[in-house]
Formats: C-alpha cells, structure tokens, sequence
C-alpha cells in the first residue's frame, strides 16, 4: 500500500512578509510539504526557510519555465507580488499572470492569491474618471484577480487586507510615518478617519486555513479586517504599549507636499479620507478565525518597541 501523500503548498514570496507568514501558518498546522519560491537561495532568508526542512526553489517571477518546474508535484500554490509604481508598469500584472500559468501547467488544484481591499472596485471611486488614486495600482491589482479567476483551477481563493499592521515596525514605518522615531505620526489621513488594520500573520493564518479547508474558501474574494482606527488612536496604543508619548497631526494636503516626507506621494493617505476600505468585519467572521487587534499586535511586539523608542520623552 502507497503512503497517504502529503499536500505540497508552493509558497511565493517566502522570504517577504506575506510568505512568510504562510509559511509559519502551515508549520503550525503540520502534515504540509513547503516548497518555497525563493531568488537566491544563499540568502540569510533562504537558509533560515532551509533550517526549517523548507525545499527551497531558485526561479524568478519572470522565469515561466522555473515557475513550472517549481510548481510540478504541488498541491496549492499561494501568490503574491509587489505592487506597481509607475517604474515597473506591467510587472504585477506579467508575474501574476506567470506565476497562474505555471500552476495550471503543472496541474495544481488549488491557488490562493493575497491582492488589496477593494481592488476591482476602483472604477466606482470617487474621482476616478479624474486619473485620481494612482490607477496603475488598482488596475494592476485588480487584473491579477482576474487571472486567477479565469484560469480554471477547481479551488480559488482571493484575500484582501487592508494597511498592515507591520506598516508601524522597520522598514515599512519610515517609508509610511516618516517621523514615527520622533513619536510623532504626521499624515494627511483626517483625524475622523477610521483606517482599517490587520496583520500579515492573518493573512498566513486565512491563507493556510484555505489551503486545509479548500471546498469551504473556494471562490471566495475575502476582505480582512483586525482593527478599524483613526490615527490618533493608533498614537494611543503605541503610548500605551512604549510608555513614551506618540501624537498624531492631520496635515492638510498642502502641508504634505511641501513637507517632502511621503516620498510615494500623498495619494494613499488623501484615498483614505475619500474611499478607504470600507471593510465589513462579518465578511470574514465564519471561517473560525479572529484577526488581531492593534493592540494585541502591539503588545505581542512590546519589548523591541520599548527598546526602540526608548530615547522618546
């Protein structure tokens, strides 16, 4: 008699954020064969994903053939890819589409791929017929989505967050709350506005829960939502997690610009306050997980913030 043959999950951006949350999501679980789609395998990430009995696959999103090699043998493939800028335009769009190819090629079953809240949506933004709200982004977004969902696969699954919580830790937070080491989170975001939060550690835990109960996720768009806060209560929680104190300013759109500190533009931050993500919590409510508040988030983090802003008043 044969042996039961473990389920192979193909992870893509196993040394970033997102895969890797996946990835520690389905060793949690157990009884799961890992491969994961790395670019070098010599890499500090890579042999830390290799310490953990992680066959590692040396290919790029470019590289169709290395993603079918990759995918041959594998049950479930999980997709993600950078967003676009206006320097890579068509790249999302080309990887997803690669990356969707080679599932289907090498016969996979099940493809579970992590996009944006309300991608697909965006022609009904306010302003849209405007050029507003970088449609490079969303359309890129938004045909990824299609890709997996024309391709034929007997399971699909679309995740859609939010911001993420990590947005607050090194390296994302520099780029987002340019002046967070100084306890201060300046942002055009109005102090009314209510931004929808969750952590990339929930995405890996819906993503290896649709990889466990495929019939139950299939054909599902899903947006996540852990915590629904305006700016000044992100500033808050950060204070009562550090001790130290964090405020938070709404810049006008003016004051913004010329504050030369939102090197990707002020777009994002205004969408908030026109569009946001309008996430409803019960979306995702009966599929036996609860999403982690900001508070939980940062309390789980508590003593590297505590070190970290440990020269704050």
């Amino acid at each position: 008699m044969n042996p039961i043959q473990k389920p192979v999950i193909l992870v893509a951006g196993a040394a970033g954020l997102q895969g890797g949350a996946v990835i520690k999501a389905l060793l949690a679980k157990g009884d799961v064969a890992i491969r994961a789609i790395v670019r070098d395998k010599n890499s500090e990430a890579s042999q830390a994903l290799t310490a953990k009995n992680i066959k590692l696959v040396e290919t790029t999103f470019d590289d169709l053939a290395g993603l079918t090699k990759a995918a041959q043998g594998a049950t479930g493939v999980f997709s993600v890819q950078m967003g676009s800028h206006p320097g890579n335009k068509g790249q999302e769009t080309r990887h997803a589409i690669n990356l969707v190819s080679a599932a289907k090629a090498a016969g996979v079953q099940q493809f579970v791929h992590t996009s944006v809240a309300r991608a697909g949506e965006q022609e009904h933004f306010v302003d849209w017929d405007k050029g507003r709200w970088e449609p490079l982004y969303w359309q890129e977004k938004a045909a990824a989505i299609e890709a997996v969902k024309a391709a034929g696969f007997p399971y699909w699954t679309i995740l859609k967050p939010p911001y993420l919580m990590e947005n607050l830790l090194p390296p994302r937070d520099a780029v987002m709350f340019p002046m967070m080491a100084q306890g201060k989170l300046n942002t055009p975001i109005a102090p009314d506005t209510k931004v929808d939060w969750l952590t990339g550690e929930d995405i890996g835990r819906f993503a290896a829960e649709a990889f466990t109960q495929p019939e139950k996720f299939n054909q599902k768009e899903l947006s996540l939502v852990g915590d629904k806060l305006t700016m000044a209560e992100v500033a808050e929680a950060l204070s009562a997690v550090t001790g130290k104190r964090f405020e938070a300013t709404s810049l006008t759109e003016e004051e913004a610009i010329s504050s030369g500190l939102f090197n990707w533009g002020i777009e994002p931050y205004i969408w908030q306050n026109v569009e946001g993500y309008k996430i409803d919590p019960q979306q995702a409510s009966g599929y036996g997980i609860q999403p982690e508040s900001l508070k939980a988030f940062l309390e789980r983090h508590k003593s590297f913030l505590q070190a970290r802003f440990a020269g704050l008043a």
